[in-house]
């Protein structure tokens, strides 16, 4: 799947085990574009959609970061979370500057933990979507069926 993009629709959804996660209410109904750039191995469920955030969590893989970054040690980018990362926005400052933004966007747009723990592992409904320009030139990939699928209109995300 990789360099394929789809369409997430956040939906008005918690697990059933415990009544966990879900979408905060102010994310249902909003959806974004991602791309598949790799495929998760320490990820599994039924229409999984890992979402890479700064300061969200690096997982089991935990040597990109410390080798893109120097001066930085593993613990800073997930504040010594690897499953889960910061616990709260005040965390993203142990980020190198340039991920610090997206990692505050986990708290202002994204909703992170907040209403009773949403938006922890919300579900979605998805479609594939042609990939837009914007993450295209930034991955430099493209799926060489991606002009069979529909064109999404970016400037509706804004």
């Amino acid at each position: 799947n990789c360099g394929q993009c789809y369409e997430l629709k956040f939906v008005d959804r918690v697990h059933p085990e415990g009544n966990w996660g879900g979408a905060h209410p102010d994310l249902v109904g909003k959806s974004m574009v991602v791309q598949v750039t790799n495929i998760g191995y320490d990820v599994s469920g039924e229409h999984s959609f890992d979402i890479q955030i700064p300061g969200a969590g690096q997982g089991i893989f935990t040597n990109g970061c410390t080798a893109q970054f120097a001066g930085f040690s593993t613990g800073d980018f997930d504040c010594d979370n690897n499953y889960g990362g910061c616990s709260d926005k005040a965390g993203c400052a142990r980020l190198p500057e340039v991920l610090r933004k997206p990692c505050e966007w986990r708290y202002d747009w994204y909703r992170w933990l907040t209403e009773e723990g949403r938006s922890n592992n919300p579900y979605v409904d998805f479609r594939r979507v042609r990939c837009p320009e914007e993450l295209t030139r930034i991955s430099g990939s493209v799926s060489l069926d991606d002009a069979e699928y529909p064109p999404v209109d970016v400037a509706a995300y804004a």
